[in-house]
């Protein structure tokens, strides 16, 4: 299975359009030791030719542009496009939204699960998405999915969706108490398998549980959320007024975090995604970063590459 990082970062990116916290600040000078990201995505394909997305990010476009497996091939005519399917985790816009950026009458398939099928059709903006060249399907939880394009021709890939604790996406909020946000299909972590190797792709996760650390093997490939270093990061940084928690988010650091909930789980990679833009893990250099590297995890970035 070929894996390729499109985008590592949060909503936003990094640096983030309308920042000027210290690391966006450096991203945007140049530093090497703080590279920006665009928004989080995985391209995942069992031959290179044929690609799956995992969400499109609204950085879509400019991904495309900046992985040549990818982009038309000259030899398949004026029209062509290796994007075969599109597997989506949840109906927040950095997740969604690039759809649109695939419009101009391409086949290809999407997968989703109710909770964002129901989006789909009922926000008349997805009907640019011709249902002559795109087609919709199911995303069930808990069964073993055989990805195939519009065409039918299978993708020599499968997915297996599975709900993960979070919450509704921030548009269709409707109360500022995180318990009334919470829905049981509204964020889902998905595994992909080629029948022998598998990898997980988690962006967004509100809780660690027994199930979830029950699901991985020795031989699997773990993209998880990286969001937020603290609960309350933005609210210290000045640049939000909600902690991590109320976004739908877990921490990395601290007893309750991701570092900490995963410790001890027999996983071959673990590498953190979906990083916000005030999060000082993705400054290289910083104390967070070491501490992340020293606890056996990587921190995602756009263009990264895993051939297992």
């Amino acid at each position: 299975m070929y894996i390729k990082v499109l985008g590592a970062a949060a909503g936003g990116g990094f640096p983030q359009w309308n920042c000027n916290c210290a690391g966006c600040k450096r991203a945007r000078s140049g530093d090497a030791a703080v590279r920006p990201r665009t928004q989080a995505s995985l391209a995942v394909s069992a031959d290179c030719m044929r690609w799956v997305l995992l969400n499109a990010s609204p950085d879509l476009n400019f991904q495309i542009a900046s992985a040549p497996c990818l982009q038309p091939k000259p030899e398949s005519g004026l029209r062509h496009s290796p994007i075969a399917a599109v597997v989506i985790s949840g109906g927040d816009v950095d997740c969604i939204a690039g759809l649109l950026s695939l419009r101009e009458g391409q086949k290809f398939a999407v997968y989703a699960d109710g909770f964002v099928q129901k989006i789909f059709f009922e926000n008349r903006i997805f009907r640019v998405l011709d249902r002559r060249f795109v087609t919709f399907n199911a995303l069930p939880a808990g069964k073993d999915i055989a990805l195939a394009g519009a065409d039918g021709a299978p993708l020599g890939l499968s997915v297996e969706a599975f709900a993960v604790a979070g919450k509704v996406p921030l548009y269709e909020e409707t109360s500022d108490d995180i318990a009334k946000l919470s829905a049981a299909d509204a964020v889902i972590g998905v595994c992909v398998s080629d029948g022998t190797r598998r990898v997980f792709y988690i962006p967004g996760c509100a809780a660690v549980t027994d199930e979830l650390r029950a699901r991985l093997r020795p031989e699997d490939v773990l993209f998880f959320d990286g969001t937020l270093w603290r609960d309350d990061e933005m609210i210290m940084a000045g640049t939000g007024t909600k902690s991590g928690a109320r976004m739908g988010h877990i921490s990395v650091s601290g007893p309750g975090g991701s570092i900490a909930a995963f410790a001890g789980v027999d996983v071959a990679r673990k590498i953190f995604i979906h990083i916000n833009n005030t999060n000082p893990m993705l400054c290289d250099d910083s104390d967070e970063a070491a501490f992340v590297r020293g606890a056996g995890w990587e921190i995602a970035f756009d263009g990264m590459e895993i051939n297992q």
